[in-house]
């Protein structure tokens, strides 16, 4: 009975040892290039938002006109 629990202990201790390490490893250079690939599309995001707001007040502003002249 004694050496079964025996080898499930060990193979536990050593997984989690091992992926730890290798976890912060990884992650830190993945980090860098995450950082510079997000400021730039927001740049390019912007222009397009620029011009897309100017077209829907157009639509808006005729529609004021209108809905006034249907309430008097």
């Amino acid at each position: 009975q004694p050496n079964l629990p025996l080898p499930a202990q060990q193979p536990f201790q050593p997984q989690p040892i091992q992926p730890q390490p290798h976890q912060p490893l990884q992650p830190q250079p993945p980090v860098h290039p995450i950082q510079r690939l997000p400021p730039q599309p927001p740049l390019p995001s912007i222009f397009p938002m620029q011009p897309l707001p100017p077209v829907l007040p157009d639509l808006p502003l005729e529609a004021w006109p209108a809905t006034d002249k249907t309430k008097r």
